[in-house]
């Protein structure tokens, strides 16, 4: 199975998942401005809520996709909101691609809020979420 992994950050925070998602896959983990170059049977994407909605980068990479992905798993910090999974999860439906039921999502370190977050749990229960996809 190829695996790939793209992220979205302004802080590092959804960086640090992508890392430790990297670590368990044994690949890299880039950032989406490095486009997918081959079909991905398994896609983590690694994204986060600002201001209420994704960073436009994030739907540009959609729109510049020209490969297959066979499943998408998504992952995100928030400094308060909630996950990126239903935006993004609107994005693969109007774009036929599978999105996983299942996604990662912890709070992220913002504005002197969630200090230290991602911290050594986070990590170590992402590394355990993405072992289910292997």
């Amino acid at each position: 199975m190829k695996y790939a992994i793209r992220y979205y950050t302004k802080s590092g925070n959804t960086k640090k998942l992508a890392d430790a998602i990297a670590e368990v896959l044994n690949i890299e983990a880039k950032p989406i401005s490095d486009e997918l170059e081959e079909d991905v049977g398994v896609l983590f994407l690694g994204s986060s809520i600002y201001g209420s909605a994704i960073d436009p980068s994030v739907k540009n990479f959609f729109n510049n996709l020209n490969v297959e992905i066979g499943l998408l798993v998504n992952f995100s910090t928030a400094g308060i909101m909630q996950s990126s999974y239903n935006q993004i999860k609107d994005i693969c439906n109007n774009n036929d691609i599978t999105i996983s039921d299942d996604e990662f999502h912890c709070p992220g370190s913002f504005a002197g809020m969630n200090i230290d977050r991602p911290n050594e749990d986070d990590i170590e229960n992402i590394k355990n979420f993405t072992r289910k996809f292997l």
